[in-house]
Formats: structure tokens, C-alpha cells, sequence
């Protein structure tokens, strides 16, 4: 069993609460309005502890140059905006983001530091599906898609995002994890979770969770307790449906009802217009030049679509359109050079079911990833911030276990 996280000292007790700071403040927002409400604090304490960890923690190491080299070319386009102000705004927030892998890469070194970091995850969940049931059992909350038969909180169904970034790290914690409440705990929430997500539908974040659980399931070592796992949840899922299944049919005429992918729905809405998004940011880049295609344009500002303003949702397209074709491919790769490491490391070390159990759950995030910036990650400080945070915290653990393995290699 681990033991306390104390004895890793203040900064370590610091980093490893970041996803509960996180998800506490997201959720409580909503209920402290003005200018200083918990999500612009959380702001400013992450920004002065990043600015600080740069200068006096950080190591350069060739896993995290991308990030830093992806950081300040975006820092630069901001000065060439129209609106500096506006888009160092929103820089702040995608550099938090990013600076999270650097500070979790460096942190989680050690097995032990890296279970910790699952309970807190797990923690951070139970917050989430806590959250939930409170507002149902009070009425307090949005529903969504023209439907209030479930309430997500003030927060509304966009929470769903999140949990589904969270729910893809307790297959891994329970094959790490040996203290039996804690794994019964998350196997509880693992449930839940699935079906608060189903209830949103959301469609990102549905398509998110079964892209990412799939993604899973074709790397990880223990497929055949997958599959033994699976009849027990259709069970489950079987007995209690009479609870939650005319819910799902009410919630999934509602949203049927909001699709439509006409012109005016790009203004109008700002959940149906992904599609238009990307074809009219792509004709833009294509018709206004090299240096704008390159370059881009007014990064994190809106973009202006035949008269109408609108902010670019899409992380593909905020890319394209703000820091042209070097800023997306800057953006893609960050993804590559983790995907490739842990792949890298997969393929060195053969037949060790650790390394094999991480690199599964490293790919399913990198495969949620994929799907949320279909919808948007780069504006909030919350989901690429989870993503970037544990996958730092995979790629330092994969690093460690192939030193270990080289180690042990060369004494023999």
C-alpha cells in the first residue's frame, strides 16, 4: 500500500490536488458570479505557480520541448493580434493547459506517486457524480436540449466532457490499485459515470467515452477480463433500466429535435455548427494567401463568417485559422510525440503487462482528445488540462519502467 503523500513535501501535495482544485472550482462557479468567482482564482494561482515552476523547477528534457516550443510561438501570434489583450486572454488558458504535462512529467516519477494521483482522479470523480445527484435531488441545475428531466447542474450537460476523461482511468486503477475499498469505490463510479454520461447526450463526449473504451480494449493486456467483465455490466445495465431508460428515449427525442446543419444554425447555435465551422475556416485559409494559410490570423479571436462573428470551437480549426498550418501541426504534434513514445516504449519492452495496461490507457486519452477537440478543449482551462496532466503523468511512468528495464537488462 502507499504510503502518506506527505512525505513528498508541499509542492507534491500541491501538484497532486491540481484535478480536484480543478473540478471544484469548475462547479462551483456558477454560484459565486462577479469577477473574482473560483474558476478566475483557480486562474491566477495555476498562472503564478506555472510561471514560477518554469523558472525554478523545470528540466529540459526532449518529451517536453514540444510543449515549450508550441507555447511560445503562440505567445508571439498574440502580439500580432488585432486584440492582444483578447487573445493573450485565452493563451493564458491554453498555456496552463499545456504547461500541466510538463509539471505532471516531472512530478509523478514513481509508482507510488502515480497511485496517488489515480485516487485523486477517482476523488475528483466521486466530487463530479456527487454534484450530480445533488442537483437532481434539490431541482437546482440546467437541464439541456429543450429537456429538464435530468439536471447537470449550473454547469450544465458540458460536465459530462470531463467525467468522460476521468471514467477512462479506472480500468487501469483497478488493475494498480490493491486496497479493496478503494477499488470498489471506483468500480461503483466507473458505472455511474457511464450512465451520467449516456444521459447527457452529449454526442462528443458519447463518442469520446466508446472511442476511448475501445481504444482501450485493443491494448490492454487483460482482454479476456474485459470480456468477462462485460456480461456482468449487461446484466446490471438490464436490471436497472426500468429506471433510466424512458429518461434516454425522452432525452434523445429532445436532441433529435435540435439537429439541423443549415447556415443560420451557425450563428444561432453554438453546439450544431461544427461542420460549417470547418468548411468556412478552411476556404478562408485557402483563398487569403501563404502567410495566412501558413500563419494564421487573429489567434483565439472571432472569426468573421459572411457578416457574422463567431469564436472558432473547433481546436483543429482555432489552430488553422488563428496560427495558420504551423500552429496546427505544432497542436497535432504534442499528441504525436507522446503517442509515439508510449508506443516506442511498448514495443522495447515486450510481454510486461504494466507497460502494456499504461500505454492502453495512454492511447484511449489520446483518442478522447481526438474526439473533444471535435467540440473544443483549448478555451477552458478543464479538459485538456486532465488529459495533458495524466498523460504526463503515463509517459513518466512508462520512462521510468524502460530505464528500469534497460537497468536490469545490463546487469546480466
Amino acid at each position: 500500500m502507499p504510503k502518506s503523500e506527505k512525505k513528498y513535501g508541499l509542492l507534491f501535495q500541491f501538484i497532486l490536488i491540481i484535478p480536484i482544485l480543478n473540478v471544484v472550482s469548475s462547479l462551483a462557479t456558477p454560484f459565486f458570479p462577479g469577477a473574482l468567482n473560483p474558476g478566475v482564482i483557480r486562474g491566477i494561482v495555476l498562472t503564478l505557480f506555472l510561471f514560477w515552476y518554469l523558472l525554478v523547477v523545470y528540466q529540459k528534457h526532449s518529451l517536453t520541448i514540444p510543449t515549450i516550443v508550441f507555447v511560445f510561438y503562440l505567445f508571439i501570434l498574440c502580439w500580432f493580434s488585432s486584440e492582444p489583450l483578447t487573445s493573450l486572454y485565452i493563451y493564458n488558458k491554453v498555456i496552463i493547459t499545456s504547461l500541466l504535462f510538463i509539471v505532471s512529467f516531472q512530478t509523478f516519477n514513481s509508482l507510488e506517486k502515480f497511485n496517488f494521483l489515480l485516487r485523486v482522479i477517482v476523488i475528483a470523480l466521486f466530487f463530479q457524480e456527487l454534484y450530480f445527484l445533488f442537483s437532481n435531488l434539490t431541482g437546482i441545475g440546467k437541464g439541456s436540449y429543450m429537456d429538464d428531466s435530468v439536471l447537470f447542474g449550473e454547469t450544465g450537460v458540458n460536465m459530462t466532457k470531463a467525467m468522460v476523461v476521468f471514467v477512462l482511468t479506472i480500468p487501469t486503477f483497478l488493475r494498480i490499485e490493491e486496497n479493496r475499498r478503494w477499488k470498489l469505490l471506483a468500480f461503483i463510479l466507473l458505472l455511474v459515470g457511464i450512465l451520467i454520461v449516456i444521459l447527457g447526450m452529449k454526442r462528443s463526449a458519447i463518442l469520446a467515452m466508446m472511442f476511448g473504451f475501445l481504444t482501450y480494449v485493443v491494448f490492454t493486456p487483460f482482454k479476456s477480463r474485459v470480456l468477462q467483465f462485460l456480461p456482468i455490466a449487461l446484466v446490471i445495465i438490464i436490471l436497472t433500466s426500468p429506471f433510466y431508460f424512458p429518461i434516454i428515449e425522452k432525452r434523445f427525442q429532445s436532441r433529435q429535435e435540435r439537429v439541423s446543419m443549415t447556415y443560420n444554425q451557425l450563428q444561432e447555435s453554438e453546439s450544431e455548427g461544427r461542420m460549417l465551422e470547418v468548411k468556412f475556416t478552411v476556404e478562408d485559409a485557402l483563398e487569403e494567401g501563404a502567410a495566412r494559410l501558413f500563419f494564421g490570423f487573429d489567434l483565439f479571436l472571432k472569426k468573421d463568417f459572411n457578416g457574422h462573428k463567431r469564436m472558432l470551437h473547433v481546436d483543429y480549426m482555432n489552430m488553422l485559422g488563428g496560427a495558420g498550418l504551423v500552429g496546427l501541426g505544432l497542436f497535432l504534434y504534442l499528441y504525436y510525440k507522446i503517442g509515439w513514445f508510449i508506443w516506442l516504449v511498448r514495443q522495447k519492452v515486450k510481454q510486461n503487462n504494466l507497460i502494456n495496461e499504461l500505454s492502453a490507457m495512454g492511447f484511449s486519452l489520446i483518442a478522447v482528445q481526438a474526439f473533444l477537440s471535435i467540440g473544443g478543449t483549448m478555451q477552458g482551462v478543464n479538459l485538456r488540462g486532465y488529459i495533458l496532466f495524466i498523460l504526463g503523468a503515463i509517459v513518466s511512468i512508462l520512462l521510468l519502467l524502460l530505464k528500469n528495464q534497460f537497468a536490469s537488462d545490463g546487469d546480466k
